[in-house]
């Protein structure tokens, strides 16, 4: 599959802990960067190559499980921001916070998720081909929508809401009853020379 961009986490430590932090901090399972991936950009935020920096910080339980997200600098897009948040609180795990008798206590975790889009040259050195398919009910909404960029299911659905937001003309049959109609969107993206 193809990667769109670079994700880098940075954590934020404090320098000095105060009285009414917990002796030992919140520590990560795993690796944070994993905790949002180039499969997760955005494919608005793409289009629109929008780019920036989403620092958040998380309130953790004393399972090691997040319990709430909130962003403490935007990266100026609210998707970007929400995504950010959202897989953090999907796939983020701690080992928890712990008081100065050795009991788990709650705490907090504080990263940043830098957006970046990658060289458009590499990022269209070979035609990507996404496939959007929807069907249209017999009453002409739209449902099962469905995005494919090179016959992979596309991490981010954003380019059906445009789509599920519509009501469409009623497919009819030979005889002019209503059918659900199957609608299928082909878009190819090429690298297109100078002068070509």
């Amino acid at each position: 599959m193809l990667r769109f961009f670079c994700i880098c986490a940075s954590l934020a430590i404090p320098v000095a802990a105060s009285a009414s932090e917990p002796a030992q901090r919140a520590t990560p399972v795993g690796n944070p960067g994993t905790w949002v991936t180039s499969d997760d950009y955005p494919m608005e935020a793409m289009r629109q190559e929008i780019e920036g920096s989403t620092s958040f910080r998380l309130d953790i339980n004393r399972d090691g499980i997040p319990t709430n997200c909130t962003t403490t600098s935007s990266s100026g897009s609210a998707l970007l921001d929400e995504t950010a948040c959202a897989k953090a609180m999907e796939r983020a795990r701690f080992s928890p916070a712990k008081d100065a008798s050795g009991s788990a206590v709650s705490g907090t975790f504080t990263a940043r998720i830098n957006w970046r889009l990658p060289d458009a040259s590499a990022l269209f050195s070979s035609p990507s081909i996404t496939e959007t398919t929807f069907t249209i009910n017999p009453d002409g909404s739209p449902s099962d929508c469905r995005t494919m960029i090179d016959g992979n299911i596309a991490p981010d659905q954003s380019s059906c809401l445009p789509i599920m937001g519509k009501r469409f003309p009623i497919q009819k049959d030979t005889s002019g009853n209503p059918i659900r109609q199957k609608m299928r969107i082909t878009t190819k993206l090429e690298r297109v020379e100078e002068g070509d």
